[in-house]
């Protein structure tokens, strides 16, 4: 009996019963109920934070948000018919599916399908469109609170770290302006964490195999994370997700050999997380080899041919490097970390009306770049008393300084610019500022190790008279930031913003000196300068009751519960004020509005319902738009948004220029749709309503004959377009000799288009002779095959961005098929590797399931064996 009591004592002592300022220990398991409070307090602040959308259905209603949303008729057609659609025909005379939408149903991929349903069932996004993206915020918290209990050992260390991540401005941000893939990407990065630190800290313990059950769940679980996340399609957002992974791991590597430590435990957890992220991989290998493949034709692969012929760019480097850098942060606008306001914010509303106050060097922002100033002085903490001696420390403070310095793009450039020049595929990606996601993470976790120190100070009663010290030092930060704000320093703020590049930025956008100068002076200055005051002493304010509780805690005036539950009531409420200013909420009527039937599509479905046979183009002010509106009324446009169109599009756009009467009736432009009357007398107007209509009076059909062609340089083929000095019915312009006898069509030669979907056309041809047969759709040189009554047939490029077949004499059936032959091989692959991880999962799980039942049946439980 006494054996037994003595078995039990372990189990009957609880450590979060403790009183006085002993800390509650996180060494107990998940399913304690201290847990589900907290997780529960997490997705409580969550739902309240965001409120307005999910018990009153508002939405926002942005660009891009908008622009995914036009694709909601063209996925529930492609759902009806039981297609997976891998070709998008609506936008920029069709272009790969893949790189616009990334909520597909891959069945075959049957962890994430799985995820998947289970998701959507679960948040009805028919019902509510924004309920999605912001659970995967609270998933996001969630694993932010497990990740940083693992690390900490400490509940309440967990739910600041876990609030004041999720709650950052910037991330924030992502929801409102509709860039939802970067939250997906970012979801389950603290669970990637997590599992990697596990396989970290087993490897650590000699006592334990390297293929153990507990290992292989791990191993299955970290695979699976890194899979959910790679379907976000964001590659941007990925590879900074592996960079900073691949940082830490070298760091504690180079950390380990200088030291003379184990470090085969670090190199085998290398190893198992390169076999994670390669199964991960291979489990969306249908999306990233046809993502791969795409990548050389599109602008993110391949330079334009102006910067080609001009050598601004290497072959290698595919966006133009002043492009790529456009939103790079500067070295000035690390104030706002301190002050959000002081380079006017982003977003604002101003006596009721919505306006943008920013003022700094990128072309524009919505949003600060803010994490919390009570987040910034408690990680400078964490660095001052834990960086000599903690590999983990060092590696996040590195990680945080590395990934400032590569956001400063140009303004900075000298890690930036070794990326770009010599890492592969760097030089694809654009708005350098977007890494300040993975540093504010890193940030965070710093300032947790801030209160961990202040902690273990107290605890161990060592150092009181520094930790005293160092709330001096935050009560002189405070007094001096509160003196600032009232002597002020109007006259140096009002010289930087009238000296910035702003009056150069409002001048390209038309507006004259004199309006420049008024909205400096009325605008900018006067409503951005006092939020800059009151930041400075709200800021003050907060400091002063941080390092006022650090303080009483110090001095045993309140218990660590009560310094540390402070503490995360200031951090939230800091970030809070700051990121409720970047809500801005719609009716959802906004969204339902912006699709509404209108009179112009309904006279153009009327009048011409086969939308397959035209194309649409849409003007705003005379110019082309970027937009995908149309596609939900499923017309063609030639015009559409996205940032990687098909290279050869973004070309004959950029040298022709994409308002060219010639290049629209090339790209089977039938209309026109108009904001305003048009002077060009190349189309004439056939209907008035909320928009103009007008038709294009050289209008060739979709599929025509060309008389013959000739063999031109590619740019001397887009400058004849731009000049509009030839008639594509008379000579089509091919880039190499096809060394075939073209016959000139005659009047009996015909071509009729009999059946078109999302991946293949199918035409009735008549041909006359040995002719040449041109079709206005992309040419593309991968995925698309073209067939000839059932044979095989050469796809010709033809006019720079067209298509052309050589049809033999006689009636035949031709045929165009998307058939990309990368998709169906990844797609292989990724059910083979679902398999694989199906079974080392379970394998994991049984085997683990087996031990415990072993061991609890022996008596003999193995502790390490806790996931």
């Amino acid at each position: 009996m006494a054996k037994q009591i003595s078995k039990q004592k372990p189990v009957l002592k609880n450590p979060s019963s403790l009183s006085g300022s002993r800390i509650a220990d996180s060494n107990s398991t998940f399913f304690k109920y201290e847990n589900f409070i907290y997780i529960g307090i997490i997705l409580l602040s969550v739902l309240i934070f965001f409120k307005e959308g999910v018990f009153s259905g508002k939405v926002f209603a942005t660009g891009d948000i908008l622009a995914s949303d036009s694709f909601r008729t063209f996925l529930d057609d492609a759902k009806k018919s039981g297609v997976f659609p891998l070709w998008v025909p609506y936008i920029f005379m069709g272009m790969p599916n893949f790189p616009i939408i990334s909520y597909n149903p891959r069945s075959y991929d049957f962890f994430y399908f799985i995820w998947d349903s289970v998701y959507g069932a679960i948040t009805n996004s028919s019902t509510n469109g924004v309920l999605p993206v912001i659970l995967y915020y609270a998933i996001f918290g969630i694993g932010f609170y497990l990740y940083s209990n693992y690390k900490f050992k400490n509940k309440l260390i967990a739910l600041y770290c876990a609030l004041t991540a999720t709650f950052a401005t910037d991330f924030i941000q992502r929801i409102v302006v509709g860039h939802n893939t970067k939250v997906l990407a970012l979801a389950f990065f603290p669970l990637i964490l997590l599992f990697l630190d596990k396989l970290i800290d087993s490897f650590d313990d000699k006592s334990k195999s390297v293929f153990s059950f507990q290992n292989l769940i791990n191993l299955a679980l970290l695979a699976l994370m890194l899979h959910i996340q790679l379907n976000s399609n964001h590659i941007q957002m990925i590879f900074y997700a592996y960079l900073m992974l691949g940082i830490y791991l070298l760091y504690l590597i180079i950390y380990r050999v200088v030291k003379k430590t184990q470090i085969s435990g670090i190199i085998k957890s290398g190893i198992f997380f390169v076999i994670a992220a390669l199964l991960a991989v291979a489990m969306n290998a249908d999306v990233m080899m046809t993502m791969k493949e795409y990548n050389k034709y599109s602008m993110r692969g391949e330079p334009g041919i102006e910067a080609k012929i001009d050598k601004k760019v290497a072959d290698d480097q595919p966006l133009d490097y002043q492009y790529a850098t456009n939103w790079s942060f500067s070295p000035g606008e690390v104030i706002t970390f301190l002050l959000p306001y002081y380079y006017g914010f982003g977003d604002v509303e101003i006596q009721g009306q919505k306006a943008n106050l920013y003022w700094g060097q990128m072309p524009f922002t919505t949003n600060p770049m803010y994490f919390g100033v009570i987040v910034l002085i408690l990680a400078v903490t964490g660095i001052f008393y834990n960086f000599r001696k903690n590999p983990f420390v060092q590696a996040m403070t590195v990680i945080s300084v590395v990934f400032l310095f590569m956001s400063f793009g140009r303004n900075f450039s000298l890690i930036y610019d070794l990326f770009f020049n010599y890492f592969p595929y760097f030089s694809s990606f654009r708005a350098p500022v977007m890494i300040h996601h993975f540093m504010n993470i890193a940030i965070v976790i710093l300032s947790g190790f801030g209160l961990k120190s202040v902690i273990e100070i107290v605890k161990g009663k060592t150092d009181s008279d520094k930790l005293k010290k160092l709330c001096y030092v935050f009560f002189g930060i405070a007094g001096l930031m509160f003196l600032i704000s009232i002597v002020g320093f109007e006259g140096s703020y009002t010289d930087s913003v009238s000296t910035s590049s702003l009056a150069e930025k409002l001048k390209q956008q038309g507006a004259t000196a004199q309006q420049i100068s008024q909205y400096i002076k009325q605008q900018i200055i006067p409503n951005a300068y006092a939020n800059s005051i009151s930041d400075l002493r709200l800021h003050a304010f907060f400091i002063a009751i941080v390092a006022g509780l650090m303080f009483m805690y110090a001095t045993n005036k309140v218990s660590v519960k009560i310094f540390l539950a402070g503490t995360i009531l200031i951090a939230v409420i800091d970030l809070w004020n700051v990121n409720f200013k970047t809500l801005h909420w719609d009716n959802p009527g906004e969204t339902k509005n912006a699709f509404a039937e209108t009179d112009f599509t309904n006279w153009l479905l009327k009048t011409n319902p086969d939308t397959y046979t035209y194309r649409v183009a849409e003007f705003n002010g005379g110019r082309l738009t970027t937009d995908n509106t149309m596609a939900y009324y499923r017309l063609h446009s030639f015009n559409g948004y996205h940032g990687a169109k098909i290279r050869i599009y973004q070309d004959a756009v950029d040298v022709a220029e994409g308002e060219n009467p010639l290049l629209l009736t090339l790209g089977g432009v039938k209309y026109i749709i108009s904001d305003k009357p048009l002077q060009d007398t190349s189309f004439v107007q056939v209907f008035k309503g909320t928009k103009f209509i007008y038709e294009n009076k050289n209008f060739i059909p979709k599929a025509f004959f060309a008389d013959g062609y000739k063999v031109e340089k590619d740019i001397t083929i887009l400058n004849n377009i731009r000049e509009m000095n030839f008639d594509p019915r008379k000579v089509a312009f091919l880039e190499k000799d096809i060394n075939q006898k073209i016959d000139k069509p005659d009047s009996t030669a015909s071509v009729k288009l009999v059946k078109g979907d999302i991946h293949s056309l199918e035409y009735d041809v008549n041909a006359t002779g040995n002719n040449l047969l041109v079709f206005s759709e992309i040419y593309l040189p991968f995925g698309w095959k073209a067939y000839i009554d059932g044979k095989e047939s050469e796809i010709h490029k033809t006019d720079y961005i067209l298509r052309s077949l050589v049809v033999p004499q006689g009636k035949h059936k031709v045929e165009f098929r998307y058939e990309p032959a990368v998709y169906y091989t990844g797609k292989s692959v990724s059910i083979g590797a679902n398999v694989l991880l199906g079974i080392i999962l379970l394998a994991g799980v049984f085997g683990y399931a087996t031990n415990k039942k072993k061991s609890d049946s022996t008596g003999n439980v193995k502790k390490d064996e806790n996931i």
